[in-house]
């Protein structure tokens, strides 16, 4: 071989080991590059989109599902437990919230009975309207709290006369602690004319910037309170208007005493506790004051010759162990008319509503007071306390409708 020829296929030998040397590291470069590029890709790819990390699809996919499979399980298997804990919470905090809703409401009503029991069974009258139902347009007084002008529960209130001192009316607190008047009731004790005595009597004109005497209407309204297991047997007496031709002609209706120159209209108590009115008006067979057997036709209503008429027995019912109040309104008729008239009112709902009547027979005729008289009776023995018992009275009310 000729030395020029062998030195060019040297020459071309050597640069074609370069060349090719030279593309190989250039690719090395790039390849290794490129791994490097991707391998500083991977962690944000695995964060954002972990399913594209080299595994095989077919166990990526099987991987995918069995996580999210177990993701479900773990994630339904959590939600079932903190509903599962949820519902026990909600549960419990129901219960605890039912609880305190029972509890709360409980209070509620135990607050409420207190209320109610403040302001009816255990504090007197529920509200003034229910001591002065036909309201108070003329001249009025009350002792009872409720009233913002109130009057002393007191003998100097009540201005007293014809006390049978022999009875006892002592002021002091009921069983719920209100102030009232004590009247004790001594087992066997029946009227005033028997051994025992009981219950207590007077008649009271009331304070003098009241006179009852010039009115037309008057009403009368108060509260009494039987102890829990006060025995009421067959009845007794409570008080209520009272009026005539004179203070003292005033004072004959009563007792099985009539006289067409007075009325009273007491409350009294019957068996159970049944309620009612119980009247002396002038006789309706006397002439000219039939127009009285009015009251004789009202529904539980029983009149006799001689005693006081029972009207509407049993048209309400006098608790026990809590206050019960009681008002009535007496209207005068005109002198020689029958347009008298009585109402009656328990607990501030109307009971008896009674018109057409005649109280009196001339101008003389007046509203006098209250006739404060509480006892067991009757006049039989019968009717006697069985047991020796007391009641309480307060709220003592009055109001004139219109004068004469």
């Amino acid at each position: 071989m000729h030395a020029s020829r062998l030195y060019i296929l040297l020459v071309a030998l050597l640069t074609t080991t370069v060349v090719a040397d030279s593309l190989h590291d250039n690719s090395a470069w790039s390849r290794r590059h490129r791994n490097r590029a991707i391998a500083r890709a991977q962690p944000n790819a695995r964060a954002t989109t972990p399913e594209v990390v080299a595994p095989p699809t077919k166990l990526l996919v099987a991987s995918a599902t069995a996580s999210s499979s177990k993701a479900a399980v773990s994630t339904k298997a959590s939600v079932s437990s903190d509903a599962s804990t949820s519902t026990e919470a909600a549960s419990s905090s129901s219960k605890q919230a039912a609880a305190s809703s029972t509890k709360s409401s409980t209070a509620a009503k135990s607050s409420s009975t207190e209320s109610s029991t403040s302001s009816n069974t255990g504090g007197g009258a529920l509200s003034l309207n229910a001591l002065f139902p036909a309201g108070t347009p003329g001249d009025s007084w009350s002792t009872s709290p409720k009233s913002s002008s109130a009057l002393s529960l007191s003998d100097a209130t009540f201005q007293l006369t014809n006390l049978l001192s022999a009875l006892t009316h002592t002021y002091m607190s009921a069983p719920d602690g209100k102030k009232a008047m004590q009247a004790i009731y001594p087992e066997g004790s029946y009227t005033f004319g028997h051994d025992p005595q009981g219950g207590f009597s007077f008649y009271a004109h009331g304070p003098s910037s009241l006179d009852m005497t010039k009115a037309k209407t008057l009403t009368l309204g108060y509260s009494v309170y039987f102890p829990e297991g006060f025995d009421f047997n067959i009845g007794g007496k409570l008080p209520g208007l009272y009026g005539g031709d004179s203070d003292e002609v005033a004072l004959s209706c009563s007792g099985g005493r009539r006289s067409v120159n007075c009325y009273s209209a007491r409350f009294m108590f019957r068996e159970n506790g049944e309620g009612e009115l119980y009247t002396y008006l002038p006789d309706p067979d006397v002439s000219g004051f039939a127009a009285n057997k009015a009251v004789c036709g009202i529904a539980g209503s029983t009149c006799n010759p001689t005693y006081g008429a029972s009207v509407a027995r049993g048209s309400w019912t006098f608790a026990t162990g809590g206050w019960t109040t009681i008002s009535q309104r007496v209207q005068l008729n005109d002198a020689g008319q029958a347009n008298g008239e009585i109402q009656v009112w328990a607990n501030g709902k109307e009971v008896i509503n009674v018109s057409g009547l005649k109280l009196r027979d001339s101008a003389a005729g007046r509203h006098r007071g209250i006739q404060m008289q509480t006892f067991f009776g009757g006049s039989t023995p019968n009717y006697a306390s069985p047991k020796t018992q007391e009641a309480y009275f307060s709220d003592f009310s009055v109001a004139i409708i219109d004068e004469l």
